[in-house]
């Protein structure tokens, strides 16, 4: 045989064998990674908060890394950028994490409003899909045994914020929210549902009709008719711009809120203005959740400010606790190439996840789903805080 032939043999050799090897230890990389989708909102309105979810899920993913990852596989996750301002893009986000990414689950999304797209997809797609921030409400017209939520009850927190008003004095409140639909109308229902139980009276309902919109002067001037004792309204980010037209307009009382106030943007924008005007019922911080905000601040380098940072931590850690669990991913080797594998893997998952009992949670002791698939709270699981010297800090 002739020299260049044998030169050629062995080069076409050399090549086949490279061939091999990288569809071997591509293959390989692949069956050893395992996906994860998360969500919230990283730009637009919101963002400080879905920031703060999105970098408390990649402490988890972090943490499970470095604690041997899911049975010896390592977790990577996927972020997509989602906001109430950019609801259009929901459907897209999470068709590009199942069908494009091939996760085998997502945490997110952040907020009522994008939580309702995403629970028909959950099911249509069979995508296990936490919410660390969402309230049972999103389930109301189309319900999913895909979805669930890590998020406390706004239930409890709104009786707790009723028994501050009691023990205030606060016995009129008026109701002014941004808009009349979402995560808005959720909680003002949960407001006059529990009111009278605490001798407190809804003397007025004022609605906007587009949260957008920052001009409160006719829903102010309206309730202010009603002499109330307190405001009772959600404004996330824009609590300053409500407070200086409730002032400006006569309207000087506290302004009661949920969970979503309390973001760095208020604190930044009029945090003198909002000592002894801003009120909010957020759950409380302790047991493991001092170790989850050192970690936080070492990682972050400032302390987070929303409950769902914490909440989409543990959102992480139940997924990953479903995953050691599930059938399809024990001791198996998972092909994310196969449509069968991705399905019959994702189902195995959601069934851990309906029925796990988490106990190694920074946001409560027990991490347990009801029937809605929505974390149980138990009544003790919300503080009220406020603003003094410039931080938020509980009310005793």
């Amino acid at each position: 045989m002739k020299r260049n032939n044998i030169i050629g043999i062995i080069l076409i050799i050399a090549v086949i064998l490279g061939l091999v090897y990288f569809v071997d230890n591509h293959g390989t990389k692949e069956r050893e990674t395992v996906k994860i989708g998360q969500i919230s909102a990283l730009s637009g309105f919101g963002s400080d908060i879905g920031q703060e979810e999105r970098n408390g899920a990649l402490l988890a993913v972090e943490y499970t890394n470095s604690h041997g990852g899911i049975n010896g596989k390592t977790l990577e996750m996927i972020s997509e950028d989602v906001s109430i301002d950019k609801l259009k893009v929901t459907s897209s986000a999470i068709q590009k994490l199942v069908n494009v990414d091939k996760v085998l689950a997502i945490v997110g999304p952040q907020w009522d409003d994008t939580a309702s797209i995403a629970v028909p997809l959950s099911r249509d797609l069979k995508i296990p899909i936490i919410s660390p921030n969402s309230s049972p409400q999103v389930e109301e017209k189309t319900g999913s045994d895909y979805f669930f939520g890590t998020f406390y009850s706004d239930e409890v927190g709104i009786r707790v914020m009723l028994k501050f008003a009691k023990e205030k004095g606060y016995k009129r409140i008026a109701i002014i929210q941004p808009a009349n639909f979402g995560f808005w109308k959720y909680t003002a229902d949960l407001m006059k549902n529990n009111a009278s139980e605490y001798g407190v009276e809804i003397v007025s309902e004022e609605y906007g009709t587009d949260f957008a919109n920052t001009d409160y002067k006719t829903l102010i001037a309206k309730a202010k008719q009603s002499n109330p004792d307190a405001i009772f309204g959600a404004y996330e980010e824009l609590e300053c711009p409500f407070l200086k037209q409730a002032r400006d307009q006569g309207l000087d009382v506290p302004l009661l809120s949920t969970e979503s106030a309390g973001t760095p943007k208020a604190l930044k924008d009029c945090g003198r203005a909002l000592e002894n005007s801003l009120y909010y019922s957020t759950p409380k911080q302790d047991g493991k959740y001092k170790e989850f905000e050192k970690t936080y601040i070492a990682r972050f380098g400032s302390a987070p400010l929303s409950p769902s940072a914490v909440t989409s931590y543990d959102a992480i850690l139940v997924t990953v606790e479903a995953m050691k669990n599930s059938k399809a991913l024990n001791g198996a080797t998972l092909d994310s190439t196969t449509s069968n594998g991705l399905t019959s893997a994702r189902d195995a998952i959601r069934n851990e996840i309906a029925k796990i009992k988490f106990t190694n949670g920074s946001s409560m002791s027990e991490i347990a789903f009801d029937q809605k698939g929505f974390v149980i709270t138990k009544d003790d699981a919300f503080m009220v805080k406020s603003v003094k010297g410039g931080e938020f800090v509980e009310v005793k």
